[in-house]
């Protein structure tokens, strides 16, 4: 048998399934000519297909040394590079690949993977453009841009390319499970359910779409998902460890509405702690992070505070403990016709970090003006958000440790406190998988132990910040009267009363956090002492709350 029918014979073994067979034949292959760079090619790939990224990756560069001149093995190449985590090495062979065929759309494709990944998202967006240019019904293309342009703050652009995945292919899950993602941001609930559930139905064991679904509806003991979820929990050993966190959080979830508490904070617990192994976290480096703040922003510091009387665009800052109110307290303000919700924004961190070394002691060797130049900056970025808006909300938790920052650099800001007992907001970050990882919540005592550092920093605020710079709303005030808590926010911000604020769940801005969906509906009081049921569980996070366990 010649080579030539060999690869071919290795070609029909790989396309019916026959995967050690093909692989075989090409080794054999191999054997004979060592030069025959079609059989690396292809076991590359079958190496590619059963998840040995590395083998995979050294007998494509195999095949790319023997025959320079094939764009699709240069292609190939790149993609597993870009999985395996090296998205500059992938550039490298997509170049090379578009010199030899320009017209490829795979390469373009690839390319906009390892531009994602490089973080050169304009650069990616092109790329998926052209793929799709070339390639018109190209789903996966149209889902990945779609994932770009959202990461870029292009959410309607997004939702178009998500919707045009799902019309090439319905049956593709992830662009299914994105679509329902941004409908969720949208407050289009019912469709986005849709989207989540027909990812399911087509895919049972994609946990992504379990997961999104799981917060927007309410588990039953019959009902068909549970089964499906502690199908997929009794062999687990397939899903990545991401997904397997994933899953525990949403049998979570769907115990905890079936009132099975002991089970449902068994894979709380699970998640929690698979979570919490991945990374180090250096508590007593927070902890003295919080004191240094203390120490630089005294009484003293603010001696020289003048409030800022002029009618120029006030921010508007939202801080606080996550899962403490604090959507709501912005869907409330942002109903007003002059106020504009502006999300969870990085900048002010952004800056910090460039212009201030080693924050906070840094602050003390900053110029007045140095700091007038910090607030201005700050003030530019947000006015491009909406300049016609008179009040921006920036609702940034985190921002609660730069609030003495914030009074000196941006005097006519106001700072909001959202609050909420700290059972509750604890356990609440305890049963949430955020998007973006907050090192203290996966572990019961430091989450209660960094709650008591954030109480410690607000307390500290209230003693040295000027009067009508801060103020603090709590959450279950809001749900027992909102509208005298409403009325008080819009004073405090210093607008004019609109009865739109008590309609704040008719808001359509976009919500991208934990909170989306529940901010859709009227003011509810489930949410309080949530923590009850579980309360035979919680011994460490009511040891490490101490004397805040009442407050």
């Amino acid at each position: 048998m010649s080579l030539n029918d060999a690869i071919h014979k290795a070609v029909n073994f790989a396309n019916q399934g026959r995967l050690d067979q093909a692989e075989k034949t090409c080794r054999d292959i191999i054997a004979k000519d060592g030069n025959y760079h079609p059989a690396y090619h292809l076991l590359g790939q079958l190496s590619f297909r059963s998840g040995r990224d590395d083998i995979a990756a050294e007998m494509l560069h195999k095949a790319v040394l023997l025959d320079q001149s094939s764009a699709p093995y240069k292609c190939d190449l790149a993609e597993v590079l870009c999985i395996c985590g090296k998205p500059k090495d992938a550039m490298m062979f997509v170049e090379g690949a578009l010199k030899l065929n320009p017209n490829y759309p795979k390469t373009h494709y690839i390319a906009g993977m390892a531009l994602t990944r490089i973080g050169a998202l304009e650069n990616a967006i092109q790329a998926y453009n052209t793929t799709i240019k070339l390639s018109p019904n190209h789903g996966p293309a149209y889902n990945n841009l779609g994932t770009v342009l959202e990461a870029s703050g292009r959410p309607d652009k997004a939702k178009e390319a998500y919707s045009q995945a799902v019309k090439i292919n319905e049956k593709h899950v992830e662009a299914q499970n994105n679509l329902g993602a941004v409908l969720v941001a949208e407050g289009d609930i019912d469709q986005a359910k849709k989207h989540f559930e027909t990812a399911i139905k087509e895919q049972p064991s994609y946990i992504e779409a379990h997961h999104n679904l799981s917060a927007l509806k309410n588990y039953k003991k019959d009902d068909e998902h549970i089964n499906i979820l502690e199908t997929i929990e009794r062999d687990t050993s397939r899903l990545s460890p991401d997904n397997q966190i994933r899953l525990n959080f949403t049998l979570g979830k769907a115990y905890t509405d079936i009132q099975n508490y002991d089970d449902a904070f068994d894979y709380y617990n699970k998640g929690n702690s698979a979570k919490r192994a991945r990374f180090d976290y250096n508590e007593q480096a927070s902890e003295k992070f919080i004191e240094n703040i203390k120490d630089n922003f005294s009484k003293a510091y603010f001696k020289n505070y003048q409030k800022d009387k002029s009618e120029d665009l006030r921010p508007i800052f939202i801080v606080g403990m996550p899962r403490s109110g604090s959507t709501l307290i912005e869907q409330i303000i942002s109903s007003h016709s002059q106020a504009y919700a502006g999300g969870e924004l990085m900048v002010l961190a952004e800056i910090i970090k460039a212009k201030i070394n080693n924050f906070p002691q840094g602050v003390n060797s900053l110029s007045n003006q140095e700091l007038k130049s910090i607030g201005n900056e700050y003030l530019n970025y947000i006015n491009n958000l909406n300049p016609d808006a008179k009040c921006i909300i920036d609702k940034m938790p985190a921002n609660y440790q730069y609030a003495g920052l914030i009074a000196k650099i941006l005097p006519g800001a106001r700072i909001i406190n959202a609050k909420r007992s700290p059972m509750d907001c604890c356990l609440s970050i305890y049963t949430r998988l955020f998007i973006q990882t907050l090192k203290y919540g996966y572990n019961l005592g430091e989450l209660g132990r960094y709650y008591n550092r954030y109480q410690g920093l607000m307390d500290h605020w209230y003693d040295v910040l000027p009067e009508g710079v801060l103020t603090s709303v709590n959450y279950e005030d809001v749900v027992n009267d909102l509208e005298r808590e409403a009325r008080k926010l819009i004073d405090f911000v210093g607008l004019e009363w609109e009865e739109a604020c008590l309609d704040f769940y008719k808001n359509m801005t976009r919500v991208k956090t934990a909170s989306a969906a529940q901010v859709r509906k009227p003011i509810y009081k489930t949410s309080i002492e949530k923590w009850l049921p579980f309360k035979k569980h919680l011994g460490p996070l009511i040891e490490a709350l101490g004397n805040t366990f009442n407050s």
